[in-house]
């Protein structure tokens, strides 16, 4: 075999061992809260993602009924489960692993934020939620649910 022919050879066999990249992670998947208590699911909405709770490490009140929306701004509102709840609405690719322009609701004090969402290398998902600026938001670091 030439020297050419052997180059191509051992190419050919390592190719498969060759780290992947430049690849765009998504969001779909569940992802766990920073305090381990909800788990929320992205999933596609058309061309955007929105997100629900999916789970809760304790999803019943001190009465022992499911919890409900009970701080949303809106009474009539007040009486719908959490479980299920659509949180995370209308993000759009804005780049590489980046999406914008999205809106998140905290039934932790039933208001509605802009929000914008990223992975970082680790593999997190940052949800960066703000009112007026990004700048003066808040982010949250969820870990992916395997």
């Amino acid at each position: 075999m030439t020297a050419r022919r052997q180059y191509w050879a051992l190419f050919a066999l390592m190719l498969p061992a060759l780290p992947a990249t430049a690849q765009t992670t998504t969001p779909v998947g569940v992802w766990l809260h920073p305090d381990k208590r909800i788990e929320i699911e992205i999933a596609p909405c058309g061309d955007r993602f929105c997100a629900k709770i999916v789970w809760f490490k304790r999803p019943n009140g001190d009465d022992g009924l499911p919890l409900t929306d009970v701080k949303n701004k809106d009474l009539a509102l007040r009486t719908r489960p959490l479980l299920g709840l659509n949180v995370l609405q209308n993000l759009r690719a804005n780049g590489e692993n980046n999406w914008a322009d999205g809106e998140v609701y905290n039934p932790d004090d039933g208001a509605n934020y802009r929000a914008q969402m990223s992975i970082d290398n680790a593999g997190n998902l940052r949800i960066r939620a703000f009112v007026v600026l990004p700048l003066l938001g808040h982010t949250l670091i969820w870990t992916p649910v395997h």
